[in-house]
């Protein structure tokens, strides 16, 4: 999902007009979108019908409705020879951006409200805060992938990683020694390497 604005970002390789044509040609996707921001939640019926618009967004003639299901059939089309940004994002990604425009929509509908009682953005709205106290976007709740696959995920990016193209940003992991560059804003700090190795280290111990 690439960045695409101050405060909700875009599905990635998709433009806007494909969107609208889409959601103007189906009632369930258009009662959908109507709905967002009239609560400060997202109902279950919302989501489901923006996952299933997801799904028809990345493959226009689909009968698969999770985002999940889709991205594993097209992975298995493509035999895997497919970069994750062709891909829908994942159920727990699309949920964290369906949070946010959620939570836009709903600042907006009470634009004319006297000091409406707005949640905080990282009350479960899809960002949190970093170290620093700064907002940023929360990419996913869980972890994308088990610890045996994630740790043979790599960047080739050459001068800076970026949202837009850092393999691992897009999929939601920090860069490691193995990435081509070293040293970028994304890198793994050390103390996180230490931290990792002293729970592999407890738990490889006999009790």
């Amino acid at each position: 999902m690439h960045g695409a604005g101050v405060t909700c970002c875009a599905l990635a390789s998709q433009g806007k007009i494909k969107a609208l044509k889409l959601v103007q040609a189906n009632d369930l996707y258009l009662q959908a979108f109507t709905d967002l921001g009239s609560s400060w939640n997202v109902p279950t019926d919302v989501f489901n019908s923006i996952q299933a618009f997801t799904c028809q967004l990345y493959a226009r003639n689909t009968k698969i409705v999770g985002a999940n299901s889709l991205r594993y059939h097209m992975f298995c089309a493509k035999k895997g020879q497919i970069e994750s940004g062709q891909l829908p994002p994942c159920k727990d990604s699309l949920m964290q951006h369906t949070l946010r425009a959620n939570y836009q929509a709903a600042i907006w509908r009470r634009s004319l409200e006297n000091l409406p009682d707005v949640p905080a953005p990282s009350a479960g709205r899809g960002w949190e805060l970093d170290d620093g106290g700064s907002l940023k976007i929360r990419w996913m709740a869980g972890l994308p992938a088990p610890d045996v696959v994630l740790n043979l995920i790599s960047c080739t990016c050459r001068r800076t990683c970026r949202p837009s193209d850092c393999s691992c940003i897009l999929n939601g992991l920090k860069c490691t020694v193995v990435c081509k560059l070293q040293g970028c804003s994304n890198m793994v700090q050390d103390d996180a390497i230490v931290a990792q190795d002293a729970n592999d280290s407890d738990g490889d111990s006999d009790d």
